[in-house]
């Protein structure tokens, strides 16, 4: 009976380990993004921890073979985990202020908030090992069955955290339960044969970081940090840190990014377009205008997350609507998948991460973009908003999108933001089959796609104007809009051409 309770404890310290480290990911994830960065930290601290672990838990083991001692550490486990995410978040909070070894910065908030928790479950392992042996021709045996229980609970762990309670619970409320199960766990052999202690299971439900009373909406999903806010006069939708749609409380339809009027730069060019799909939701800024002004607009939306769309739906009035179909499903699946053509593809998937949002690397290779102009109509257009300026802010990562589309495309448009740091890329589908204009069933523009590219920003304005006149376009100030060319359209193949095997677009672009 000793030997399986023995093997019991053995198998949740393992599990726990795992926990905690998918859980410091998801603190740190707020503060410095889904980068390979925090997961090699937070690997890194868990791998530390451990190895010390060992090494003291083996010397403990020596000098007390206690049952009572492996319970203490238990607990203490558990209790330090209680300030995992206080400790993320000081640690995020001040180390954003710092540009200096900002590499470093995942790094550091890893060990300050996670380290103690791991260095406590790290002593497990040997000291089970010395109180399961009890003969020295069995130390082999014993040890290889000790070291294979604790690695099937990691297992368990892991699968558990993301099949079991990551979609179902928020970080804080798993983070709680798994402590307390620690730490009662522990308390029951410390106090063998007693009443556990009150003090350390009161202090752990207890536990509950304050909310800003300006958060109207705040959980940890399986993809994001998500919060909404309410300011003086806007909602806004946090990711992470970073910002990713807002509204006016007054208006729901009203108070979004600017650089989401270049959106419609597609239906300048195929005002006749009956679909568009839009990969990644946020607070449904796009295809909510999509709806309000297109009213023979089919409009479709992939996003991975299903709590944004709960949230969007909720706190950001994205309408149940017959012309709008929402898919839980990730961005490249659904067109891979999608048995159908659309007259323009909205790519505004964003995860964020110390450098800023980025785009999830699939989503910016040559090879998706590939797959985006086999499900476009002749004429239609893809859209890619990148969060970078020319000769400035990821400069970079900018260039290389926009030099990747061109391997793909026959034309790209770039428009830039004055506002915010975006630059809206706009690339045209032209098939050499069809793309002119007295082609068999052809229409000329606006009765159908225009297929002369490129065309110059005053050309681009008259068009705009012609459509307004015509009410086919109802955003006010667009033709001025059109006008805001970006400098990199003019730039031919400066920069990095993006692959499936090469897209580090989730790195700070210095490193590559």
């Amino acid at each position: 009976m000793a030997k399986i309770i023995l093997l019991t404890y053995t198998f949740t310290s393992g599990a726990a380990v795992m926990l905690y480290e998918f859980l410091a990911v998801r603190f740190l994830q707020r503060y410095f993004g889904s980068v390979l960065e925090v997961w090699a930290s937070v690997i890194a601290v868990c791998l530390a921890g451990l190895a010390l672990g060992y090494a003291k838990g083996g010397r403990l083991a020596d000098q007390y073979r206690s049952w009572r001692v492996m319970g203490a550490l238990i607990a203490a486990g558990g209790f330090t985990a209680l300030f995992m995410e206080p400790l993320a978040e000081g640690a995020g909070n001040t180390l954003v202020e710092f540009e200096f070894g900002r590499m470093w910065h995942p790094l550091a908030a890893a060990t300050i908030s996670s380290f103690l928790p791991i260095l406590f479950l790290g002593t497990i392992m040997p000291q089970a090992v010395r109180l399961y042996v009890d003969r020295l021709d069995a130390v082999g045996v014993g040890t290889g069955r000790i070291a294979a229980i604790s690695t099937v609970g990691s297992i368990a762990g892991t699968l558990l955290t993301v099949h079991a309670l990551l979609p179902y619970f928020g970080v804080r409320e798993i983070l709680i339960g798994a402590s307390i199960l620690l730490i009662l766990m522990g308390s029951a052999l410390v106090l063998w044969g007693k009443r556990p202690a009150l003090a350390l299971v009161l202090f752990a439900l207890c536990y509950a970081p304050s909310a800003r009373a300006e958060i109207v909406f705040e959980k940890y999903s399986a993809y994001h940090h998500i919060l909404v806010e309410d300011g003086a006069t806007q909602r806004r939708l946090r990711f992470d840190n970073a910002v990713q749609s807002t509204v006016s409380l007054r208006d729901p339809y009203r108070g979004g990014f600017e650089y989401t009027d270049f959106f419609h730069v597609p239906v300048l060019f195929h005002p006749t377009m009956t679909s568009a799909l839009f990969l990644g939701l946020g607070g449904g800024t796009g295809p909510k205008a999509f709806l309000q002004h297109y009213p023979n607009m089919r409009v479709e939306v992939a996003e991975i997350d299903p709590m944004v769309v709960t949230v969007a739906r909720k706190y950001f009035a994205v309408p149940e609507h017959q012309r709008l179909k929402i898919a839980i499903e990730d961005a490249r699946t659904y067109v891979q998948r999608s048995p159908g053509r659309y007259g323009t593809i909205i790519m505004d998937a964003y995860a964020s991460s110390a450098y800023g949002p980025y785009v999830p690397y699939h989503l910016a290779t040559q090879e998706f973009f590939q797959l985006v102009r086999q499900k476009l109509d002749n004429g239609g257009s893809f859209v890619f908003n990148v969060v970078g300026v020319h000769r400035g802010h990821n400069d970079a990562v900018l260039r290389a999108i926009h030099a990747t589309l061109q391997t793909v495309f026959q034309y790209t448009y770039a428009f830039q933001a004055r506002t915010s740091w975006n630059t809206v890329l706009v690339a045209v589908k032209l098939d050499p089959a069809t793309s002119l204009p007295d082609a068999p069933g052809a229409s000329a523009w606006p009765n159908g796609p225009f297929l002369e590219h490129p065309l110059a920003p005053a050309q681009l304005q008259t068009m705009a104007q012609t459509l307004m006149a015509e009410r086919r376009l109802l955003l006010p100030g667009f033709e001025r809009r059109v006008t805001q060319a970006s400098a990199v359209q003019a730039l031919s193949s400066a920069g990095k051409i993006l692959t499936d095997n090469y897209a580090p677009v989730d790195l700070a672009p210095k490193n590559w």
